[in-house]
This record gives C-alpha cells, sequence and structure tokens, in this order.
C-alpha cells in the first residue's frame, strides 16, 4: 500500500499522531492519520512529539491534553518499530523531491528556540519561589535572585534562611582552650558576621517600612516580627559585632579585661537566648504560612 505522505509502494502501517501547541488562551493542534512508511512515521513523530514536549503546556486545556498526546505518539511509534524499511530503490524514487513533514510553525528551529525560552522562563519563576529547595541544592544561583533588597515574601524567607546560617555559624563549638585558639577560631567566623550584618540592615530597613505602613495592625506574623523578631535580631547583632570588636582588638588577655569581657559574654549570650526563644515562636503567630 502507498504511503499516504510520500507515496512510496511498500510496507506501511496505519498511525495517528497529534501535536499540540499551548497559547495560554488558546492551542494550535495537527494531526496526521493514515498509511506510512517507517521513513515518514520516524519524521512525523519526532517532529509532532518533540514540538508538542517544548511547546505543548502552556494554558489550562493544553496543561491536560499534552500528556495524552505524548502517550499516543509513542505508543503508536512503538508499535510501528517492527515495519520494515521500504525496499531502496522506491525511496531513491520517492524522496528526491518530498518535503519534509509540516510539523509545528516552519520547522524544529521555532519550537525549539521558543520552547527552550519559554521553559527558562519558567524554571526561573519556580526557582523563585521555591527559596529552600534552591538553598539546599543550588545556593549560588539563590543569592543571584534573592541577594539585593527584601522586595517580598521569598526574600524574606531567603533572609531567614541566611540569618539562621549565619547564627549556627557564629555560634558553633569553639575547640580551643586557650585564648590564641579561641581568637583564632572567632576571628575565622567574620565572614559570617559580615553577612548577618548585612542581611540585618535589609531586615531592619524593610521591617521600617512594614512599620510606616502599619502592617502589624491586620496580620500577626507582621506583629511579631516589627515588634518582636526585628528587635532580637538587631539586639543579638549588635551583641555579636561588640564581642567580636573586642576579640579583634585584643590579641592577648589578662585581669583588665576580664570584666568588660565577661559583660560583653553575659550581653551576647541573654541577646542570643532572647533571639532563639523568639525565633523558636514563629509558628504561634501564623508565621509558618
Amino acid at each position: 500500500m502507498p504511503c499516504l505522505i510520500c507515496g512510496i509502494e511498500g510496507p506501511t502501517k496505519k498511525v495517528k499522531f497529534y501535536q499540540n501547541i499551548g497559547m495560554l488562551v488558546t492551542r494550535q493542534w495537527a494531526k496526521v492519520e493514515g498509511e506510512l512508511c517507517r521513513p515518514c512515521i520516524g519524521k512525523y513523530f519526532r517532529a509532532y512529539t518533540i514540538t508538542t514536549i517544548m511547546i505543548g503546556w502552556f494554558g489550562v486545556i493544553s496543561f491536560l491534553v499534552t500528556p495524552l498526546i505524548l502517550l499516543n505518539n509513542i505508543v503508536q511509534y512503538l508499535g510501528a518499530l517492527g515495519l520494515p524499511e521500504p525496499d531502496l530503490g522506491a525511496m531513491q524514487m520517492s524522496f528526491g523531491s518530498t518535503p519534509p513533514p509540516p510539523a509545528g510553525p516552519g520547522s524544529l528551529k521555532f519550537p525549539l528556540i521558543f520552547g527552550g525560552i519559554a521553559w527558562s522562563a519558567v524554571l526561573c519563576v519556580v526557582a523563585y519561589q521555591q527559596v529552600d529547595f534552591i538553598e539546599r541544592h543550588f545556593p549560588s544561583i539563590n543569592a543571584k535572585l534573592h541577594a539585593g533588597e527584601i522586595t517580598d515574601e521569598t526574600d524574606s524567607e531567603y533572609a531567614g534562611i541566611q540569618i539562621g546560617k549565619d547564627v549556627r555559624g557564629l555560634e558553633a563549638d569553639i575547640k580551643s582552650n586557650d585564648w590564641i585558639g579561641i581568637r583564632s577560631e572567632l576571628l575565622a567566623r567574620a565572614p559570617l558576621l559580615t553577612d548577618l550584618d548585612a542581611q540585618n540592615v535589609k531586615f531592619q530597613r524593610q521591617l521600617q517600612k512594614e512599620r510606616d505602613a502599619n502592617l502589624g495592625a491586620t496580620d500577626a506574623c507582621e506583629k511579631w516580627a516589627i515588634e518582636e523578631m526585628g528587635p532580637a535580631l538587631k539586639d543579638y547583632t549588635v551583641a555579636e559585632d561588640n564581642l567580636f570588636a573586642f576579640v579583634k582588638s585584643n590579641p592577648t588577655i589578662g585581669k583588665e579585661t576580664d570584666s568588660p569581657r565577661e559583660q560583653l559574654v553575659d550581653q551576647h549570650d541573654s541577646d542570643l537566648h532572647k533571639f532563639i526563644v523568639i525565633f523558636s515562636d514563629a509558628n504561634s503567630h501564623a508565621c509558618d504560612k
């Protein structure tokens, strides 16, 4: 039986391939159905399936029908794998002037380029929203997306994650027993304090905007952040800065430094405890949404 597409006389199989192009509020689709030879089956399967994979998903209806189209195309193609190739002489006679199958807008170049751009945009949106996941697996991407000023909830979440990492690093156990070793370990954590200072400045600046907008009057979480979390973070950061300043300016310690050192340590421990207690209470203020 002759092939529906190229007209070649040879082994053919009845197949049905679909193609979908999602356009958000509408869609375009195409279908080829009939007796096709193996080369034409391969061409249509690749063209229709790749186009659908790349740009078939965009739209509510398209999102629902695209998996069905892909499943159909794969089943149809697998069912035709046992079809023999046409005779070489017949192929040369038939394919000499046969154009490629009309898959998508002109060629696969459009769906590949447009689909690549569209999926890149989708992935960027997903990455921007999934702050915790991206921080665990791709922290450098998170930094590029959220390292600026706090403008939305995802930026706040990122700042919170960084503050938590800084605090855990700064409060990690000290292994040394003598002042020289203790001082060296503490000073090695200076980059963490620098980041904590930066995160605190951004956080306090955003809280001031929220305070000016009186957001705490209608939102329990905002009220907690403005009245409790913000001041606790500020106090802890100041205490940590003061302690680091003392460590940095005192290569050695003696009786004359015991009293100011103890005062700084006591203040630091008090502010750290207050910060941890308040931070742990976030869920009770509806901040777990």
